[in-house]
């Protein structure tokens, strides 16, 4: 891992964690599962690639201008979803998208 990956990690976690402390009206659930896909990320770990031909790729396609999409089962009922993209010559950057705490959420978003 790379050090600036490091350092951006803990930023935003100390960033959330210091949000959480002031009790501004973040989700704990929320907040459990962002903490959760950055995990999941640093870990190497591969997310469930999402066929571009299905209404959910069509929709963060359109939102986020996506070329890949993955998808993380957070929890059995929350989804993170995830793109990589390449930032450089040698890097590769995966951003986290969204996080949907429930099925409802993610079956919306692909007209399920």
């Amino acid at each position: 891992m790379s050090s600036n990956y490091l350092l951006d990690y803990l930023k935003l976690k100390l960033r959330l964690s210091q949000n959480y402390r002031k009790e501004i009206r973040l989700d704990e659930k929320l907040y459990f599962l962002i903490l959760k896909a950055i995990t999941f990320l640093k870990e190497h770990r591969i997310g469930i690639p999402i066929s571009k031909k299905l209404p959910v790729y069509k929709y963060y396609e359109k939102k986020y201008g996506i070329t890949n999409l993955f998808m993380i089962k957070l929890t059995p009922g929350s989804r993170g979803f995830y793109t990589n993209v390449s930032g450089g010559q040698f890097k590769i950057l995966q951003i986290i998208l969204e996080v949907e705490e429930t099925h409802k959420g993610y079956e919306r978003k692909g007209n399920y």
